[in-house]
C-alpha cells in the first residue's frame, strides 16, 4: 500500500507494454501480480508498506527514481536513490539491467544509482552483500561502492550517521517517522561514542571543555 506521496509518483505495469502509467495516491494498494515499476519525478518522493504488515518494513524512493519490481524479492534500480527498512531478515536481489548482488539480512539501508554502480549505505542492522565471487558484511555506518563491471562490492568505509540522519531527504523530507528511527538513533549513538572513545585514546588526558564536539541528533524525523 502507498504510505506517503509528495508530488508526482507513477505506477507502470510491464506485463503489458502497452498499459499507460498510472498517478499513485496515498492509501492506493499495489495489486500488481507480474513485474511493474515505480517512478518519482522532480522534487517528488514516494513511500510504501513494501511487507504484509507496516511494521515489518517500509520502501521509499527518492527524487527522479525508477525502480523495477520482479518476482522473488528482485529489485532494479534504474536511476536515483532507495531506502529500504525491515527489521526481519530478507534476502534481495539488487542490482540494474546489466548486473546484479544479493543482500541479505535486515536493517535499514541506502542504495544510490551511480555511472560505476551502486553505492550501498547501512544505516543501522547487519546485511551481507554477495556475488558468486566475494561476500562483504556491512555494519550499521558502512558504506560499499558496487562495481558495474565486476559486481564486486568495495571495502567498507564508515560514514558519520549523526550528520546522514539529520540531512538525508529520505528521512527528513517525509511526513512520517520510520519504523526504524530508534534504531538508527541508537546505531549513531554507539558510532558516536566510539568515535569519541578513540579520540580521546589518541589525545590522552583531555579536560571536559577540551573534548571532541559530536554532531547533535535530530529531534524529529
Amino acid at each position: 500500500m502507498v504510505t506517503q506521496v509528495i508530488n508526482n509518483c507513477f505506477l507502470q505495469p510491464l506485463v503489458n507494454k502497452n498499459s499507460p502509467p498510472s498517478k499513485l495516491r496515498e492509501k492506493d494498494k499495489i495489486i500488481e501480480e507480474g513485474p511493474f515499476a515505480l517512478g518519482t519525478s522532480k522534487d517528488s518522493l514516494l513511500e510504501i508498506d513494501f511487507f504484509k504488515s507496516s511494521s515489518d518494513g517500509k520502501l521509499r524512493l527518492g527524487r527522479e527514481s525508477g525502480l523495477e519490481f520482479r518476482p522473488k524479492n528482485s529489485l532494479i534500480l534504474h536511476r536515483g536513490s532507495i531506502l529500504c527498512t525491515h527489521k526481519k531478515y530478507q534476502e534481495w536481489k539488487l542490482g540494474s539491467s546489466n548486473y546484479s548482488v544479493n543482500i541479505n539480512g535486515f536493517g535499514t539501508w541506502m542504495v544510490e544509482c551511480l555511472t560505476a554502480g551502486l553505492k550501498v549505505i547501512l544505516l543501522e542492522g547487519k546485511i551481507s552483500i554477495n556475488n558468486s565471487k566475494k561476500s562483504q558484511v556491512l555494519e550499521s555506518g558502512d558504506l560499499v561502492l558496487i562495481d558495474v563491471k565486476s559486481s564486486q562490492p568495495s571495502k567498507p568505509i564508515q560514514i558519520e550517521l549523526p550528520l546522514l540522519l539529520g540531512t538525508s531527504r529520505l528521512i527528513k523530507e517525509f511526513s512520517n517517522p520510520l519504523p526504524s528511527k530508534s534504531r538508527m538513533i541508537s546505531a549513531a549513538q554507539v558510532q558516536a561514542l566510539r568515535l569519541k572513545k578513540r579520540y580521546e585514546a589518541f589525545v590522552g588526558d583531555v579536560s571536559e571543555d577540551k573534548k571532541l564536539q559530536l554532531w547533535a541528533l535530530p529531534q524529529t524525523p
